[in-house]
């Protein structure tokens, strides 16, 4: 891919032009140049959009994004730096970058990868620095071609990537990196499908509108398979008046082979299906008891997914067991009395699970069902368990954050008051992470009024 918008950065250098000048009758440079990153941006920000052209406009955009790039690799060199430093701890650093910047963990590994990757290529670094290629491409560059064994090979694609990086897009450079990577070595390519196979997995993304994405990251003809069966289904389903589209009858087969499992807690074969912590498998939701008898609209909560409308948490309320729970009349805070024991039964484990609906750690949204319960102050064997083993002093972690909770990196204490469990970091630094709350229409705070509705307005269930 070529650009017609003007002379290259690297022309105007050997020509001896002025690299911030613009071409003749325009007001921004062509993108682009050769400065320092806040050169950069107190050019950008010297001009009058709305006094600029339309082409000069799409310069602007692109000197953003070379500045982006150049700030970019700033990042990742702190980021190199913060990791290395903290060593043997630089795994659970992760933890301290993803609280700093209010994103996940996973994000921030991202992050710290693309930061090594730099640091082992500094052509892929001063070509970043320079804004000549982004930070999505040099991911692209990075992790494609890691499977390359040999040190030199790998150092050559990676200088010849980036050259080419400059003229593609980025599934453009992934394509043709992929072709590289045979064309150097066949048998790499099989050592990648190898790879590639022991990767597999099956992913849950949240949507809009109440909504998520399964996807299954398969073999190809296992995933062949399994759309052929569901294809099947579908056309099996469909009837006279059906209205539904086959994209639509593929989505219910699907949903149905889970649901009726689920259901009879039985696979196809016949296995039983397991209970993990004693609990049932189940979809988990939580909505104010208001909620559930139609006197107000406010949202219910499905566990591992988030808030949906109430018509939805009621309709799946109307076949569920239900386990009524208690929370704090004025911030929502969940309130509950559970059985003591060192080992949490059934009851207390499900109590905890319901308050916390997801892991504590600030950001981390690992489902509390998916999750382990851990003391926030640690059981002491020469205390009583009566006294350590209670709501109060339980919280729902996941194994990662459990682990450097346990390892003393993190520091945890919970307000009671509040609800709020509050991290302390191995830097010092103390980040916060509120309850979830049920959502309680502000009448139903009047238990008075409430009742009487409740007696006049609603019969025996099924409501």
């Amino acid at each position: 891919m070529t650009s017609s918008r003007g002379a290259s950065v690297d022309e105007r250098e050997r020509a001896g032009g002025d690299p911030l000048a613009p071409e003749p009758g325009r007001c921004v440079p062509t993108m682009p140049i050769a400065a320092t990153a806040s050169t950069l941006v107190a050019l950008l920000e010297s001009f009058e959009l709305a006094d600029l052209s339309a082409a000069d406009l799409v310069e602007v955009v692109a000197g953003s994004a070379q500045a982006s790039a150049m700030l970019a690799a700033l990042q990742a060199r702190a980021t190199h730096e913060l990791v290395e430093r903290r060593r043997p701890a630089g795994d659970f650093m992760f933890d301290e970058l993803a609280c700093a910047m209010v994103t996940t963990r996973a994000a921030v590994q991202v992050l710290a990868g693309r930061a090594s990757g730099l640091a082992a290529f500094p052509v892929a670094a001063d070509a970043l620095a320079a804004g000549r290629i982004d930070a999505r491409k040099v991911d692209i560059i990075i992790d494609g071609t890691l499977t390359l064994a040999h040190t030199g090979q790998r150092a050559a694609l990676v200088a010849e990537a980036v050259e080419q990086a400059r003229g593609l897009t980025g599934p453009q450079l992934a394509k043709w990196l992929r072709r590289r990577l045979v064309e150097i070595d066949p048998e790499t390519a099989t050592k990648r499908a190898k790879a590639a196979r022991a990767e597999r997995g099956v992913e849950l993304r949240c949507g809009e509108d109440s909504m998520a994405w399964i996807t299954a990251y398969l073999p190809a003809a296992d995933a062949l398979a399994a759309y052929t069966v569901i294809d099947a289904l579908a056309g099996a389903g469909k009837c006279a008046g059906d209205s539904r589209t086959v994209d639509q009858r593929r989505a219910d087969a699907f949903a149905d082979l889970f649901t009726s499992i689920i259901d009879t807690e039985q696979t196809p074969s016949g296995v039983r299906l397991p209970r993990p912590g004693g609990q049932r498998v189940s979809v988990n939701v939580t909505m104010g008891a208001t909620t559930l008898l139609g006197l107000d609209e406010l949202p219910a909560e499905i566990a591992g997914f988030g808030p949906v409308p109430a018509s939805i948490g009621r309709e799946l309320a109307q076949d569920a067991t239900w386990r009524r729970i208690f929370t704090d009349p004025v911030t929502g805070s969940f309130l509950a009395r559970g059985r003591r024991a060192y080992r949490p039964g059934a009851d207390l484990s499900a109590t905890v699970a319901a308050r916390d609906v997801t892991c504590t750690f600030p950001g981390c949204r690992q489902p509390a069902w998916r999750s382990e319960l851990d003391h926030i102050v640690p059981f002491d064997s020469r205390r009583p368990a009566d006294d350590q083993t209670v709501e109060e002093n339980l919280h729902v972690l996941c194994k990662h954050h459990h682990e450097a909770k346990t390892r003393k990196l993190w520091n945890v204490s919970r307000d009671k008051r509040t609800g709020n469990t509050l991290w302390t970091s191995p830097l010092g630094i103390t980040y916060s992470r509120s309850p979830i709350p049920v959502y309680v229409a502000p009448g139903a705070l009047d238990h008075t009024s409430s009742r009487t509705r409740v007696a006049t307005q609603v019969g025996p269930p099924p409501f």
